[in-house]
């Protein structure tokens, strides 16, 4: 798109809206990259153990680029902790866990998702105790709000799409 800018006539109408939408998508990709580096610092030791736990055929939730900066980022955190308060403590209080330290993902949260395929007979979990289970039938191409722990399986495995 850049370089078809670049061949077309100055002062034309249309290269200065084709300008500002490519400025749009790079602010519009450039604060989904911020929000995910936000999520990985936020949870990174969680996030760090769920991808010492997965499979090995299984897919990675984290680009090598993210897994890279988490990786980095709870070294330094470590480092900062020990060289700031842990070598000041008893020997006996000098260990921390940041897996029990850090708050965990919020896996009852809201999502918006777009279903990729067909799904059937997905049971939705009652908001309250008067409620009862449910199951519901997620159609191609519909999109849907519901808790991330009822549809976690069908994000990794890929019929739905987080939107």
């Amino acid at each position: 798109q850049e370089a078809n800018l670049k061949r077309a006539k100055r002062g034309d109408l249309k290269v200065s809206v084709h300008h500002m939408e490519i400025e749009r998508i790079r602010f519009v990709l450039s604060s989904y990259l911020r929000c995910r580096l936000v999520k990985i610092e936020k949870f990174f030791p969680h996030i760090l153990e769920k991808e010492k736990s997965r499979a090995e055929g299984e897919p990675s939730i984290l680009s090598p680029e993210e897994f890279a900066f988490a990786k980095e980022y709870m070294a330094n955190t470590e480092a900062y902790l020990k060289n700031v308060a842990l070598k000041h403590m008893p020997p006996n209080l000098q260990k921390v866990s940041l897996l029990k330290s850090v708050p965990k993902p919020n896996l009852d949260s809201f999502v918006f998702l777009r279903v990729l395929e067909r799904q059937e007979n997905i049971l939705v979990e009652p908001e309250t105790d008067e409620q009862r289970e449910y199951a519901i039938d997620l159609e191609e191409g519909s999109q849907h709000l519901i808790r991330y722990r009822t549809v976690a399986p069908l994000v990794a495995s890929g019929a739905v799409q987080l939107i």
